[in-house]
C-alpha cells in the first residue's frame, strides 16, 4: 500500500508534508550516508539532508548527557502536520540508523507532540523504548554509544534496502533466531513467575555470562527485554479488556500494584489507570 500510494502520488512522505518528498528522495538520503564514519555523523546527514526539503518544520540534532537528540521544531509558529507525518519521520530516523548497525537500537525516549491516539498500543511494537505523548515537540533520543558506533554498508546492500521499502525501516527488525525473540518466547510462556536471567541460562542450556554478551551484540539486556514484554501485555490488557490492575499486576509477574503502576508509569508516561480510561476516552 506504501508503495501504491507513495508511486500515484509521486511523494514518498505521502502527501503529510506542505512539500512533495519525489521519489528517489530516499535513495539519495541513503547514498549520501554510507560513507560516514559513526551512525552520528549520518545522523548529523540526517538532519542536514531533510533541513533542505522541508518548509513548515526542521529537524534539530543535539548531544547531551549521554544522549543524541531529534527533535521536529516548527520554522514558525502555528505550522501543523498529521500525526503519521510524526510517526513516519520518527521511524525512518531510527528505523535507518537500526539498518546502518545491523541490528536494532533500542531508545532512551521516544515523544509525540500530539495526545495519545486511539492505536497507542501499537507504538510499542515499532518504538523499543519509553513513550510520552503530549509532549513540547516530537523527537527520539538514542542512547550516545550506539550513536558512537562505526558501520560497514556497502551499495548492494542499499539497493536490497530500497527494492524493500519501507519494510526494513517502518517496523520492527526483530529476528525469531535472536536471543532477545527467544528470550521473549521464553518469558511469555513463565510471565506470572519471577524469571530470572539463570533460569533462561539453564532453560536455552548457557551461561549466564554468555546470555550477557549476546544480548549486548543485541543491543539490550535480560531486564530490557522482560520490561519490553510486560508493557506489551500490559498496554494490549489495558485496551483490549477489563482486568483490574491488581490482577494484571499480579499476571505480570508483580509482587504486588504499587510495583507494576510504578513500572507501568516509567514505560508509557502515564499510570495504568489513566491509559485505560484514555483509550476508553477515544473510542
Amino acid at each position: 500500500m506504501y508503495r501504491t500510494v507513495a508511486a500515484t502520488l509521486d511523494d514518498e512522505m505521502l502527501g503529510l508534508w506542505s512539500r512533495p518528498i519525489r521519489s528517489g528522495t530516499l535513495k539519495y538520503l541513503m547514498l549520501s550516508l554510507l560513507d560516514a564514519p559513526t551512525v552520528l555523523v549520518a545522523l548529523n546527514r540526517f538532519v542536514r539532508f531533510w533541513n533542505l526539503l522541508l518548509d513548515d518544520f526542521r529537524l534539530q540534532i543535539s548531544t547531551k548527557n549521554r544522549l543524541v537528540s531529534i527533535r521536529v521544531v516548527e520554522r514558525a509558529p502555528g505550522a501543523r502536520i498529521a500525526p503519521l507525518a510524526h510517526e513516519l519521520m520518527m521511524k525512518l530516523v531510527h528505523g535507518i540508523a537500526s539498518w546502518l548497525l545491523g541490528r536494532e537500537i533500542s531508545l532512551h525516549l521516544i515523544s509525540f507532540s500530539f495526545a495519545r491516539p486511539r492505536h497507542a498500543e501499537d507504538y510499542a511494537f515499532l518504538f523499543p523504548g519509553e513513550l510520552r505523548f503530549d509532549a513540547a515537540a516530537t523527537g527520539v533520543d538514542f542512547h550516545y554509544r550506539d550513536c558512537a558506533e562505526q558501520f560497514r554498508r556497502e551499495k548492494h546492500e542499499l539497493w536490497a534496502f530500497l527494492k524493500r521499502a519501507p519494510e526494513d525501516w517502518t517496523f520492527s527488525a526483530f529476528h525469531r533466531a535472536s536471543l532477545t525473540a527467544r528470550t521473549r518466547d521464553y518469558l511469555e510462556q513463565h510471565i506470572a513467575q519471577p524469571v530470572t536471567i539463570q533460569d533462561l541460562a539453564q532453560a536455552l542450556h548457557t551461561s549466564v555470562r554468555t546470555l550477557n554478551r549476546r544480548f549486548a551484540q543485541e543491543g539490550t539486556h535480560f531486564q530490557s527485554v522482560k520490561d519490553g514484554l510486560r508493557r506489551d501485555i500490559a498496554v494490549h490488557r489495558l485496551t483490549n479488556s477489563n482486568t483490574g490492575v491488581e490482577a494484571l499486576a499480579f499476571d505480570l509477574g508483580f509482587s504486588n500494584a504499587t510495583g507494576f503502576c510504578r513500572a507501568f508509569k516509567h514505560w508509557t508516561g502515564s499510570s495504568p489507570s489513566d491509559y485505560r480510561k484514555g483509550t476508553r476516552q477515544g473510542e
